[in-house]
């Protein structure tokens, strides 16, 4: 059943993505609390150690048995400030080096990130 295969992978990709942002949040929260973080570097800090994580962990379980991060996740992770954690994370990993519609994927993520932070610096924020 072709429907039942794509409702398991939006499953799949649901459940990862809701334990990475909810423990990114967490960890932004204890950071905001605990050292008197800005709520937004709080927030880099967390997105980029869990997109760390979640490339890595990812990689470690590639060829096993275990339910792998969707590249969606993680071009997710990576678009919502994780770029950093990505960045630094897929040459220590060697993870999705290689994979050419996934790098492509990525940079246009790292692209529209910077269209972004241009936009908000140059127009809204002046």
């Amino acid at each position: 059943m072709p429907g039942a295969h794509h409702s398991r992978q939006r499953s799949v990709a649901a459940q990862h993505a809701v334990v990475a942002f909810a423990g990114a949040a967490l960890l932004a929260v204890a950071l905001v609390v605990l050292l008197a973080l800005d709520v937004v570097l709080a927030w880099l800090i967390s997105i980029t150690v869990v997109t760390f994580l979640a490339y890595g962990y990812d990689k470690r379980i590639a060829g096993s048995n275990h339910m792998r991060v969707p590249e969606r996740v993680l071009l997710a992770l990576t678009f919502a400030g994780g770029t950093l954690g990505a960045l630094v994370a897929m040459p220590l990993f060697h993870h999705k080096t290689i994979k050419g519609e996934f790098r492509a994927k990525f940079w246009l993520v790292v692209a529209a990130q910077a269209v972004i932070v241009g936009v908000y610096f140059l127009a809204i924020r002046r």
